[in-house]
This record gives C-alpha cells, structure tokens and sequence, in this order.
C-alpha cells in the first residue's frame, strides 16, 4: 500500500466469515482515504471453511491465529500493525467510504483524544435487537457527553491510537468476552479523551438474533457471558468462563 508507513492499520479478525469477509473488505478497500495511509490486516482466527482463501485474492494481509480467541486474534493483528491507530473492525460489518477519513480527521483536529467508540446499526434488526442497540449506545453518549467517559464500545467500530493499548499491556487475554471492547475503553480513559461519536458509524449483521430462539440468544450472550462472566473473569483475573459460542449462518455473502 505505498512506500510510507500507513497512518491506520484496520485490524479485522475472522473465524469462519466466508459469506460475509468479501463484502467487508471491500468496503475498506473502497474508503475514499488515500490507500498510502492505511493498511488492512485479516486475522484468521483459526477458521475451517474458506475465509482464507478469499482473503488471499484480495490485495489485503494475512495473517493467522491457531487460538481460538477475538483478543488474541485483535493482538495478533496489533503486532503485525504498521500504523499509529489501530481501527478496530469486524468481518461481518460493512464500513460507508468516508468512515476512515472521518476517524482520521477526529485525532488529526483532538491531539487529546486517544480513542474513538463509534456507532453501529444491525441490519435485518428485530424489535429485541434494535431496542437494545438503541438504548446502549444512547445512554452511553449521553454519559459521555455529561462527564466524558464511556460504559463500552463496540469492538465492530472503535479506533485508538496504538501506543495507548501497548500502555495498558495488550489486549486482556483473560477476557475472552468484551475484552477487546469495554475493558480497553475503561483502560485508554487514563489516558486522554474518549470520543463517542456517532457519526462514526457503520451497519453489522444481526445473526445472533436472526432464530426463532431470539430471546434464548439474548440472554445467553449478554447476561450469561457479557454480564456475569465478564464480571467473574476481571475480578479474578483468569479466564473461567470462555468467550460465547460463535453464531455463523450462510444466508450472506460469498460462500
């Protein structure tokens, strides 16, 4: 992507996303930002279905985690970063051209902002999801608004400067679930400003609430493994309980 060092390294880890990595990438590809100033690195988060072989066609890098872990698939992509922000990414997420621009202009204009925490719409949304969606990421700019801090951030959409995340040690290994979203911004808050913006958005599959079990899933995944066993693995600091199960479908994309 050019002679120059990129200024932004996207960071997106993939496990079996062969119907919906093409499309992803190719929204990051097409980002109207100058591609000498930004690199894209895939993590193949030890995927057993075609997602690598699809990304070797595109003119993006690849690298491969054989642990099975989003933290430890983020990290891996952290220390193949050439960049001084990391945008952090999902491979089931599609990105508007202007989305790196925009994250480029807030740390370019806010010397003092270390992290931006970046707004999401699920598409093919159900009443469950979108309410949720809705009411987090409103109290959650509303709290940032009021004392300049945050609650989470949704790991689909945040950009931080590198040197922060190497100051708290790295992605938390012991924090499978929500470890690379609410736990860093908790961290990079010492350090400078957090930006919630909402102009810094991007659309994001809603599979885990596309079943006829919708309710099941919700809870499963944000009381079960986002509540209680969040809570239980930071206050020990071991990893007891594991990441939730992935939900994969293949009702999108390429297969």
């Amino acid at each position: 992507m050019g002679s120059k060092l990129p200024l932004i390294s996207v960071i997106v880890p993939a496990y079996n996303e062969q119907h919906y990595i093409k499309k992803c990438l190719e929204s990051l590809m097409n980002q109207d930002l100058a591609k000498t100033f930004y690199e894209i690195i895939v993590i193949d988060n030890a995927s057993t279905d075609k997602t690598s072989q699809i990304v070797k066609k595109l003119p993006v890098k690849l690298v491969y985690e054989p642990k099975r872990s989003v933290v430890k698939a983020r990290q891996k992509g952290v220390n193949e970063a050439l960049g001084s922000i990391v945008a952090s990414a999902d491979a089931d997420t599609i990105y508007p051209s202007n989305w790196l621009t925009n994250i480029k202009k807030i740390f370019d204009n806010n010397k003092d902002t270390v992290c931006i925490v970046g707004w999401i719409y699920p598409s093919n949304q159900n009443s469950i999801a979108r309410f949720t969606v809705c009411l987090t990421q409103t109290i959650n700019l509303l709290i940032n608004k009021i004392n300049g801090k945050t609650l989470f951030s949704f790991a689909a959409n945040m950009a931080f400067k590198k040197q922060i995340l190497e100051k708290i040690g790295g992605y938390p290994i012991h924090l499978p679930q929500l470890g690379d979203q609410g736990y860093v911004v908790s961290k990079f808050s010492k350090f400078g400003k957090i930006d919630v913006n909402y102009n810094i958005y991007c659309t994001t599959s809603s599979r885990r609430y596309e079943n006829s079990n919708s309710i099941i899933t919700f809870i499963k995944y944000n009381i079960w493994h986002n509540i209680i066993g969040y809570t239980v693995n930071r206050i020990t600091g071991k990893q007891f309980f594991g990441p939730a199960p992935a939900i994969r479908n293949n009702r999108k994309g390429e297969s």
